[in-house]
């Protein structure tokens, strides 16, 4: 979806973002002498040491012992002390239901610390489960640098590990958290909408959308889907996702379960929809892109992009127009008569949605409702050409067999549609 606006927010993110302050010095401050930091070769013992700091740590956090917490950090680095004083707190926040830390005998380069020793930085994995939203836990690499103080090795920089992806919402600027059935909700401390308020429409819609969405095929997976809603500054989406002024105002994914075979969404731990929230229709306030994301969690997997985008949009609740679109019409009914292939979706942006919109409209409006179209859905791997991973290429024998129609007459209704469309 478009994104409207990039708020001045931009700069907050900076500020909230875990690990991101600068060394010392600034302006006006005289040259500070550079921090020592002797060559160090690490043994197996020091491995060891660490796994037992880390092993502190996180029973520190699951039983709430803020002092215990921070004595595995650098004392003498008080922006260290300020972030991590924040994480700890957004783990009391949260419904933790493990937490534990993987130290595997690999070193990686050190990042700078601020203060003398020498350094050491092992490859950390975090594993962590929410209650309500992981049926299992999940591993997030971190990137933490040991520094040597008073004897003994201590967090000296902790940073956000650099990965495509990441679901860590603990780990950035302070979090307020409210928990349902199955579903987790974050926001902002100091945010535009309260946790327990999103919690609310949070729950609404989704009941809505899953009643709408029941016929969909889930293979054997019955149970309900673990859900985590981030509406936070914390955290990474796929890719490029909120970039551009194309940006998406929101993103739905699946995290893995530790120790799980990935052969189905059973699987997986849970779904996360993470928030845009420098964007003007972030789902903390916009109801149309909670219900968009939330028609990601419970819809068709095995789909063309148009399909799953078209369905999400109209599931939004655009059912009459092309939602805040309508000012494009002519653009759209000049624009290339044909349905976005999922290579290539996205490159334009919102008439990509609007085109994905109308088609599923068409077909749902104008072809047999709702229920004919799931089952459209749930039937449409079954036409999907041997030697391709691009459902797209199903698209012409599954509206075949589904509607009895062609793609052409799929594309002429999708028109059809956009000509409906008000002209001011």
């Amino acid at each position: 979806m478009d994104l409207r606006a990039r708020a001045a927010a931009l700069a907050l993110v900076a500020l909230l973002a875990a690990g991101c302050a600068e060394l010392p010095g600034g302006a006006g401050a005289g040259p500070s002498p550079a921090p020592s930091h002797p060559p160090y070769e690490p043994v197996p013992a020091d491995y060891e040491a660490v796994e037992k700091v880390l092993a502190q740590r996180a029973t520190a956090a699951l039983q709430g012992d803020e002092e215990a917490f921070l004595a595995t950090v650098d004392p003498r680095d008080r922006k260290l002390v300020d972030q991590q004083q924040t994480i700890f707190g957004n783990l009391q926040e949260l419904p933790m239901k493990s937490l534990a830390y993987e130290v595997k005998d690999t070193e990686q380069t050190p990042d700078e610390v601020r203060n003398d020793g020498v350094l050491f930085a092992p490859q950390v994995t975090e594993v962590a489960q929410l209650e309500e939203a992981h049926r299992a836990p999940v591993s997030h690499p971190t990137d933490m640098t040991f520094v040597r103080h008073d004897g003994g090795w201590v967090i000296g920089r902790d940073r956000a590990a650099p990965q495509e992806r990441y679901s860590r919402p603990w780990f950035g600027g302070p979090v307020v958290a409210a928990a349902g059935r199955s579903v987790v909700v974050v926001t902002e401390r100091d945010g535009p909408t309260d946790a327990a308020e999103l919690l609310d429409r949070v729950s609404t819609a989704r009941a809505e959308v899953e009643k709408a969405l029941e016929p969909v095929w889930r293979g054997d997976d019955q149970e309900e889907v673990p859900l985590l809603v981030d509406a936070t500054y914390n955290g990474k989406p796929p890719g490029d996702t909120f970039e551009g002024e194309d940006g998406a105002a929101a993103v739905t994914f699946w995290v893995d379960a530790v120790g799980l075979p990935k052969t189905s969404i059973a699987t997986f731990a849970g779904a996360v929809i993470k928030d845009n929230p420098v964007a003007a229709n972030r789902l903390a306030t916009d109801e149309r892109t909670l219900r968009h994301e939330l028609s990601h969690v419970y819809g068709p997997a095995l789909v063309p992009t148009w399909v799953n985008e078209g369905l999400a949009e109209y599931l939004s609740g655009c059912e009459a127009n092309i939602c805040g679109e309508d000012e494009e019409r002519d653009q759209l009914l000049a624009h290339e008569r044909a349905l976005p292939g999922d290579e290539e979706w996205g490159e334009d942006g919102s008439i990509d949605y609007a085109i994905s919109h109308a088609a599923v409209s068409w077909l749902i409006d104008e072809n047999g409702g709702m229920k004919r179209f799931l089952e459209f859905c749930n039937d449409f791997f079954l036409h999907l050409p041997s030697g391709t991973e691009n459902f797209h290429d199903g698209t012409g024998k599954a509206l075949e067999a589904s509607y009895g129609i062609t793609e052409k007459q799929l594309v002429d209704g999708t028109w059809s549609w956009f000509e409906q469309l008000p002209s001011d």
